[in-house]
């Protein structure tokens, strides 16, 4: 019996991150993670990287990183997800705008890393799922997503075989909530404790355990992790058959095909009592949290007034256009997951990163405003005008409330 088990790491930033923390970041984790992976060459992982972070190490002259990435990926060490450029919570989302952060996610990291850039999986930010996103991941031809375990909805967790979405036959995989949450809380630390725990079904035939968290979690989350752990794991495995690592996408391949369902709307951090409370997304949209309920209208309108003037981009000058592609990229800064994670209060607080967040959606209304053709509707620049006298109160209010 062989335990097939897959890491799949999310690595990401906020587009309104430091320099300096992400300059700690590739120090403490990303180069001693390429550094486990290049001198293992039968370790392999399946990596998110969002966009916005490939941008960030180009920006900040870490190229390394990247050349690193794609040396990997040539040799099938690294199997490609896809996922949202700006890291917003889709379900939040409609639809249009939903595509939109995939394509832009994709044609970005394809500019660095070419042709081997060519996911087959997604990764959702925070996991988040619900029924309505499925038709958006079709339209993107991907093979599979990811979400957490308490997506699930068959009686028995999907270990022998890989279920499929109800409707749109998109295959579904669960990473392990349970093991994952131990790996990523330095609980299992070293490889056998790791080995027995991947092993705790008591049955004589193969199965699968996906693993997902955050990259950071290895070196920079938990100091340790890839000297004490990582490493001594992937020097071992070659001589192991109870365990056996592999990618997600491999694990697909090996796996048939289950049964169908429709998987809960949650994230992989929404609880059982959560789910009790009809609470899928408690980080980013918690009906009690007046913060989260503020901070979803403002996005909203900011998101509105933009898709509003798209329709006239044709119409507008040149200075109009540059005033709108502005506006059209401080909405993308602002409408990622952090600045609403840091309002939960569950138990993490940040009235810093609420604030940069909210910053940059009222730059994208402010410009939106400035590259409002002549020739409209004299409805539309007056629509404009009574949303954003909404959304400075609204911006008001939550100054006065941090």
């Amino acid at each position: 019996m062989t335990v097939y088990f897959a890491f799949l790491l999310h690595i990401y930033q906020p587009p309104v991150q430091i320099a300096p923390v992400v300059k700690r970041i590739v120090k403490e984790s990303y180069r001693p993670l390429i550094d486990a992976l290049r001198e293992n060459p039968q370790a392999k992982i399946s990596l998110n990287i969002n966009a916005t972070l490939t941008e960030q190490l180009d920006d900040y002259g870490y190229t390394d990183i990247i050349e690193s990435f794609i040396t990997l990926a040539s040799r099938n060490q690294i199997d490609f997800t896809g996922s949202a450029k700006f890291h917003p919570l889709l379900p939040l989302l409609p639809e249009p705008e939903v595509l939109r952060q995939i394509k832009l996610n994709h044609d970005t990291n394809k500019k660095y890393f070419g042709d081997l850039y060519n996911p087959r999986g997604f990764f959702p930010p925070e996991m988040a799922i619900n029924d309505e996103l499925f038709p958006a991941l079709k339209k993107m031809n991907f093979n599979w997503v990811i979400s957490s375990g308490i997506a699930n909805t068959l009686p028995e967790f999907p270990t022998t075989s890989i279920s499929q979405h109800h409707s749109t036959g998109i295959n579904l995989l669960f990473r392990d909530d349970y093991i994952s949450i131990d790996c990523a809380f330095d609980k299992l630390n070293n490889v056998e404790a790791f080995a027995n725990r991947l092993k705790y079904k008591s049955q004589n035939h193969d199965y699968y355990v996906i693993l997902a968290m955050d990259g950071e979690t290895f070196g920079h989350h938990v100091k340790h992790s890839i000297q004490d752990f990582l490493r001594p794991l992937f020097q071992q495995l070659p001589s192991r058959h109870d365990i056996q690592l592999q990618t997600v996408s491999e694990i697909v391949d090996k796996f048939p095909n289950g049964a169908k369902q429709a998987p809960r709307a949650s994230s992989w951090s929404t609880m059982p009592y959560d789910l009790e409370r009809d609470v899928p997304f408690p980080l980013w949209f918690e009906p009690s949290n007046e913060l989260h309920q503020k901070q979803h209208q403002f996005i909203m309108y900011a998101l509105t007034t933009v898709n509003l003037l798209q329709k006239y981009y044709e119409q507008m000058n040149s200075d109009q256009k540059q005033h709108f592609d502005n506006a059209r990229t401080f909405l993308d800064r602002g409408i990622h997951s952090c600045q609403q994670w840091w309002a939960s209060k569950r138990p993490w607080f940040s009235p810093d990163m609420i604030l940069r967040g909210l910053s940059e959606i009222l730059l994208a209304t402010v410009n939106a405003k400035k590259c409002i053709p002549s020739n409209v509707p004299s409805d539309v620049p007056q629509t404009i005008s009574l949303i954003l006298e909404e959304m400075l109160q609204i911006h008001k209010d939550i100054i006065l409330s941090l």
